[in-house]
């Protein structure tokens, strides 16, 4: 599982990439939701009353507007708010996110903020010309004073950018933003299926050959050789030998080419293959091999 965080500032479009993402197979979570349904919880409730008074509940369900109030007041309050709620929330988008595969990508207004980073792979921070998020956010209702408020209590943009990954500008039209979105978003999905291929082999000189291949036809970004002593049954018979290992990182795309090839340029009869996903991993580490396994994306220094 590959996990991506959405984050930056407010109005920028951050909801537009999910969309685009989701088109392309990403798991979407909009973690602002999560974190409101915390509010259903009679305990949270009960901590906001004895803090804020009974005037949150409307008609019997939690009056939000009333809460963003008391919430972005100062912040003493907003603090408070935020041990309320993202423990929680953090708590619920874990056991969503239990038993997903491949690319997973979660919107996260206060990434920096409020403890989310221990769940993330890669950030990714979205900006906007300030007259392109007034006229979103005036869609929403807010003004450029709800905006201030809200944003004072959130870390500086500038900080933000320097701790992610990537940083999206959104300056343009939709359909360019789309665009945008989309062209980043098919990298992510291939970082998200990432395998490591192993393979032993009787000879120094076969691991090599096999190692070289793989890496000159780009079936995989690099491959590990070392020496094993293994012990397996064959035509009967159990037997011990010296081998060589080789531990390749490969993508999906180029998963069936790598096999192909060990395939060709092995020596044994019956050559164990095997692979496996990697679950967890940095951002820099994935884009190198989707690069050097992939001539849809242009090799960068140190990949060539």
């Amino acid at each position: 599982m590959f996990t991506v965080a959405l984050t930056g500032e407010v109005g920028a479009g951050k909801s537009s990439v999910a969309r685009v993402w989701k088109s392309l197979g990403a798991h979407v979570i909009d973690t602002d939701l999560i974190a409101k349904e915390q509010w259903q919880r009679p305990e949270i409730m009960m901590a906001a009353r004895r803090r804020w008074g009974d005037d949150l509940i409307r008609d019997g369900i939690p009056d939000y507007s009333k809460i963003a109030e008391r919430a972005f007041e100062n912040g003493e309050e907003h603090d408070f708010t935020n041990r309320l709620i993202h423990p929680g929330a953090i708590e619920s988008t874990a056991r969503m996110m239990r038993g997903l595969r491949g690319w997973v990508t979660l919107e996260i207004p206060l990434l920096f903020e409020s403890g989310w980073l221990d769940l993330i792979d890669c950030i990714i921070c979205v900006t906007a010309p300030d007259d392109l998020k007034a006229a979103r956010n005036s869609v929403r209702g807010w003004g450029n004073d709800e905006i201030r408020r809200r944003e004072k209590f959130m870390i500086d943009m500038a900080k933000k950018q320097a701790m992610s990954d990537i940083v999206l500008c959104n300056s343009g039209s939709m359909e360019s933003w789309e665009t945008q979105a989309r062209e980043l978003g098919l990298l992510m999905r291939s970082m998200a299926w990432v395998y490591e291929l192993t393979t032993y082999c009787s000879s120094e000189d076969n691991a090599r050959h096999i190692a070289s291949a793989l890496v000159e036809n780009r079936f995989a970004a690099s491959v590990n050789i070392s020496a094993a002593e293994s012990c397996y049954r064959w035509r009967g018979e159990v037997c011990r030998e010296q081998e060589w290992g080789l531990r390749c990182m490969t993508t999906e795309r180029a998963l069936r080419g790598a096999i192909a090839c060990i395939r060709q340029n092995h020596t044994y009869e019956l050559p164990c293959i095997t692979s496996s996903e990697v679950c967890r991993s940095n951002f820099e580490t994935l884009k190198w091999v989707v690069e050097c396994c992939d001539d849809t994306y242009p090799l960068s220094e140190g990949s060539a």
